[in-house]
């Protein structure tokens, strides 16, 4: 049996910023107004008629957002396939009035205050949709900016340059700029290993490296020797490339171990596993999370910066839902600016990879991908 809800995250303008709607469930989660579709109803009409219901706010369609899509067991109707069609809308009048047999409480939140609300009480499957709103809300307003401290983001970072005429002026460059504002590490190709680890020595700043760069389609007992001979040259970090073509072709198995192969070579050294999300569907990138995890790797990541596309809210949040607390997320490919940076952390990522990294802990914005 299939049921088709709607509903969405209605925002309202004030002088102080933008305000979002948080209404509170009979089961004590945080949660978006939201209900059934009715006969000849679309999906468009049912969110705004629930809103209305639930809350006592007429408001205006103004963006789609996403579809979340689950299964439960009904008690007279066995599995039901649940389908919850969402919208940005925007308040025009009403006061607010919970619906007292569905819903206890309503009221309105800066995006900072709903969004702890969400990740404290909510329902983690409405996450993406909280964020997609955010982003589209950043697009039309300004107000509200989440900050991080300088240092703080700095840590979050890997300092990368991994285009193929890198030169031994630009690494030592590379080098300095970490130590300067304390990344994380340098993440650079398997030939500068050893002279940014002679560079770096004694510091708080890690060697990152590349495998089976940017393709992934090596066979495994190449990258097993990449990886052992980076390791030995200095890196304490290894970010390999997943071999796409045996995920799309349902080879999960030689994916599997491709990349526990790499984690034995590693001997302890942390392994990001690349996925290229530009390259998957929802349902690959997923795969792709729980065949990492299950090789015992330390962090997925986004992407080569190589590759079609880069890291979006979308694919992040998707990983870290996935990967849950157990693994790293790393968000790598476009990230240019601290704004873009910020979003990728609030959507779960716990470490950043870009080659405009001192425009980004600086404020400024960087104009290279890799």
């Amino acid at each position: 049996m299939k049921e088709i809800s709607a509903g969405g995250v209605v925002v309202r303008r004030t002088e102080r910023g933008p305000e979002l709607l948080v209404i509170g469930d009979r089961f004590g989660h945080v949660t978006l107004p939201k209900g059934k579709m009715e006969p000849e109803e679309t999906v468009r009409q049912t969110a705004i008629r629930e809103i209305l219901e639930e809350t006592g706010i007429r408001g205006v369609i103004r963006e789609e957002l996403g579809v979340v899509t689950y299964r439960y067991v009904h008690e007279e109707h066995g599995e039901v396939d649940k389908e919850v069609h969402y919208f940005l809308v925007e308040a025009v009048d009403g006061e607010e009035t919970p619906q007292l047999e569905e819903i206890r409480s309503v009221g309105w939140l800066t995006p900072e205050d709903a969004w702890r609300r969400q990740r404290e009480r909510g329902y983690r499957n409405n996450d993406d949709i909280w964020l997609r709103a955010f982003e589209k809300l950043r697009i039309a307003w300004k107000e509200g900016e989440r900050t991080m401290d300088a240092k703080q983001l700095a840590g979050m970072i890997d300092h990368t340059l991994l285009k193929p005429e890198s030169t031994r002026k630009q690494v030592e460059r590379l080098c300095q700029e970490a130590l300067q504002h304390g990344f994380a590490s340098v993440c650079i190709q398997p030939f500068w290993v050893k002279e940014a680890a002679e560079r770096l020595a004694g510091s708080d700043v890690k060697v990152c490296t590349v495998i089976g760069f940017p393709l992934g389609a090596n066979t495994t007992e190449v990258k097993a020797f990449e990886t052992e001979n980076a390791v030995k040259n200095g890196a304490d970090e290894i970010d390999m490339v997943i071999n796409v073509g045996a995920l799309k072709s349902g080879d999960f198995d030689v994916v599997r171990e491709d990349i526990r192969a790499v984690v034995k070579a590693a001997g302890g050294a942390v392994v990001k596993v690349i996925l290229e999300t530009g390259l998957l569907s929802d349902e690959e990138i997923v795969k792709a999370c729980e065949l990492s995890k299950e090789a015992g790797a330390h962090f997925v990541k986004t992407s080569t910066g190589f590759g079609k596309g880069g890291a979006t809210v979308h694919h992040v949040s998707l990983m870290r839902r996935t990967v849950g607390d157990d693994m790293g997320v790393k968000a790598s490919g476009g990230i240019r600016d601290q704004e873009t940076a910020l979003r990728m952390i609030e959507a779960g990522a716990n470490r950043i990879g870009a080659s405009a990294s001192v425009a980004i802990v600086t404020g400024g914005k960087g104009t290279e991908a890799y």
